[in-house]
Parts: structure tokens; sequence; C-alpha cells
């Protein structure tokens, strides 16, 4: 007869995973930052030069080529964060699991795992927070700090001083020249060899643009003054005025206090070009190269890299597992951005 310990094993809490999130749709920094995997803990990338074209330079005949520097590129080097977390089976589910094992009744048995694999999988929702946290604020910061259970972890990717910008005039003011800011923030990038295609803000920033002056004048004049004026009529607007596409991203999640917190800041706009913008790289775990061999633990990996393990404990009797990774995301391109503070005037 089978056992807890036969039923609740990572292959398949990892195979329920992938069955829960088969229709789920990306996060917005899924799809900016794709995942990489990587050999071992250590992420090197390098942040490019706009991909500027450069002419070739004269030379004079029957001599040798000019060899051509990778100009305007950094690199950058860093020892990926390390996550981890485990639980136990929740006590009273466990005590049912076997009290029905007992009986071969395949459909309650079935329900009670649903209950614990329900539970377990909290950690590996736990996992895509972290990441998307990390990848947003890198976006909408050009920084991550972390902090918790006394780790520390600090990144600057470097995006440039005069990308992070103020507005004219704060963009709540009805008085406000949204259009204004926005094409002189898009000139700007393109003077650089930077073409600007898309934004991403919260409704903080969205609900001004209904309730802009300038915005809802020309929008009335453009409807013959038959419209109400939405969010999406003013997104349109801006669109056909800019040639930037805004997507707004009111996505949250719980941080390390326990408060609802936001992926994208309030009062912030980022315009970036077309494209991702760098990667999600995730590392190998200890889990991942040191017990997936093991006859005490089960391992299996989701998610291009997250380790889910489990084994069997004696005191208490029961099931713990636990999800790791190691993963941070890279910004190639964040030189591209255009970090907008549209609550501060400039």
């Amino acid at each position: 007869m089978k056992s807890i310990f036969d039923l609740v094993t990572a292959k398949n809490i990892a195979q329920y995973w992938i069955e829960k999130n088969v229709n789920e749709q990306p996060l917005l920094g899924e799809t900016l930052f794709p995942a990489v995997r990587e050999i071992g803990i250590k992420l090197e990338w390098i942040k490019g030069a706009k991909n500027q074209p450069v002419g070739l330079r004269l030379a004079a005949y029957d001599t040798k080529a000019i060899r051509r520097d990778r100009q305007g590129f950094e690199e950058y080097s860093t020892k990926m964060p390390f996550f981890k977390e485990s639980m136990y089976i929740d006590e009273e589910l466990r005590q049912n699991l076997n009290t029905l094992m007992q009986t071969n009744n395949e459909q309650m048995i079935n329900q009670i795992l649903t209950k614990i694999f329900d539970d377990e999988i909290t950690l590996l929702k736990a996992t895509r927070v972290t990441l998307e946290r990390m990848r947003m604020e890198a976006l909408t910061a050009g920084t991550i700090t972390m902090a918790s259970n006394g780790q520390a972890y600090d990144y600057d990717y470097g995006v440039p001083a005069d990308q992070k910008v103020d507005v004219t005039t704060v963009w709540s003011d009805p008085n406000a020249d949204i259009i204004g800011d926005i094409t002189k923030f898009v000139d700007d990038m393109k003077a650089k060899g930077v073409v600007i295609t898309r934004a991403v803000c919260n409704s903080s920033v969205a609900k001004n643009f209904r309730t802009n002056t300038a915005l809802k004048n020309a929008i009335y004049v453009f409807a013959n003054g038959t419209v109400n004026v939405t969010t999406d009529r003013a997104l349109d607007y801006i669109y056909n005025e800019t040639g930037i596409s805004i997507y707004v991203y009111d996505n949250v999640y719980v941080d390390d206090s326990g408060k609802a917190a936001k992926y994208v800041p309030d009062n912030t706009l980022v315009l970036m070009p077309e494209g991702t913008l760098g990667n999600t790289h995730f590392g190998v775990t200890p889990e991942e190269s040191d017990l997936s061999n093991s006859l005490n633990a089960d391992v299996s990996i989701v998610d291009n890299g997250v380790a889910v393990t489990t084994y069997g404990t004696e005191d208490p009797v029961n099931v713990e597992t636990k999800v790791s990774m190691v993963a941070l995301p890279s910004f190639e391109r964040a030189n591209e951005i255009v970090i907008v503070d549209t609550n501060t005037a400039a």
C-alpha cells in the first residue's frame, strides 16, 4: 500500500503546478525579461550601446583593416541571490490522508491530495511574486533592493541619470502638458538613437489622462462632443498623437511586511523601445546540483530553474517541501528606457 511519502513528492507537486498554470497568462515582466538558464550562480551580461549603426572609417588602399572596438558596451558581473523556503503538510490533512488510504477511496484521496498540493504550491506562487517584483523594480527604478531573513541585496543597473526625469507640471494638475512631456522625452531618446514605442504605468497615472483639460478638449472635438472621456479613449488619443502605446499594469503582491504593494509604483511612467529588455537568469540551486540523485530526497525543476524538493521527516512524521531558486534579471537595454516621475515638476 502506498504511503504519504509516495504521493506527496516533488514530481507530483511539479506536475500539479504545471497543470494549474497551463492556461495562465504570462506576467508583464516575464515577457520583457524572458527566462534563461545559467550554469552555476554567477551572472555575467553586457549592457549594449542602443544598437546605433556607426559608419565605416576611411582607410588607404593596401593597408590592414582598422580594428573596431566595441564602443559603448559595459560588462556586468554579479553573484545571483539565493531564495528558499519550506513547509510541512498540514497535520489535519496528513492524518485525513492516512485514514483514507486505508479505504482505497481514490476519489476522496484525490480530494485531500488536491488540498495538500494547493497548500504546497503557495511556495511556487511566491517565486513568481519574487521574480516579477525584481523585474519590475529593475524596470521602474533601475535598481533592485531586497532585505529579508537577515539577508540584503542591492543592485544598480546603471540607468543614465538624465533618463530618470521629472515632468514640466505634475500630471495630476489638469493643466499639465502631458502630450508635450511625452513628446520631449521621446525626442530626447531619438537623438540618442533609441526609438521609444511604448510605456507602462499603473492607474494612478492613467487616471490623469481622462481628467487632463487638453486631452479632454481634444477628444471632445474629435468626437464632436458626443463621448465620455474614458481612460481607453485617452490612451488611444495619446497613441495617435505620439505613437506611444501605454499599458496600464495594476497587478499587486503582498510584500514582506504583509501589505499589498504594486509592481509598478504610483506616479511612475516608464518609456521603452520594442522587444525584450533583458532576461531572467536562473542559476543552479544546491538542491538541483547535490540532491537530484539522492535516495533521501526527490527533486523536480519547474519554471526554467525553480527547484521543488521533498523528503520525509521522522520528527515530526511528515513530508517537508522546499522550494528554492537562484535568480536575477539582467537588463541589457537599461540605457534605452526613460523613468518618468509624474508627480514631480522639473
